[in-house]
């Protein structure tokens, strides 16, 4: 059966194109001057950086675990068509690795994979990139 890869939003690439690819694109959370965003999705480039320029400060924010399992379950949940996950994620932390875990124990037949690149931006999406090549030609979890 079919597998599918996930990315989350510091891949460099944009919603539009992950989503034609197939990859469910799940965006991290940023905080500017007392309000956050989910990336990809808040402020434009010029609105952030505008902010920046006058001396706001940003943080961002993992996905957690309730917001990840809401994108994904229901690709678990499709009898017969997606078997298993590949995550191509950054900086997977131990409230993530114990989510897959979860994930794995809660439906066995799955196979899940967690790949954490350790590079964002242009490293994830080549890696990406080259994922989906391998799938393209054929190629089995």
């Amino acid at each position: 059966s079919d597998y599918i890869i996930t990315v989350n939003s510091t891949v460099d690439t944009t919603r539009e194109m992950a989503g034609r690819e197939g990859v469910p694109y799940i965006p991290l959370k940023y905080t500017i001057d007392g309000q956050t965003y989910s990336d990809m999705e808040g402020l434009s480039s010029k609105e952030f950086f505008d902010k920046l320029r006058e001396g706001k400060m940003s943080t961002t924010s993992q996905i957690n675990p309730d917001e990840a399992r809401e994108a994904l379950e229901p690709y678990l949940k499709e009898e017969g068509y997606f078997a298993s996950f590949i995550f191509i994620w950054i900086k997977w932390n131990m409230q993530q690795y114990e989510f897959a875990e979860e994930l794995q124990e809660e439906y066995p037949e799955r196979k899940i994979i967690v790949i954490d690149t350790l590079c964002a931006c242009l490293g994830e999406a080549l890696l990406l990139y080259y994922v989906l090549k391998q799938k393209e030609n054929g190629a089995t979890i």
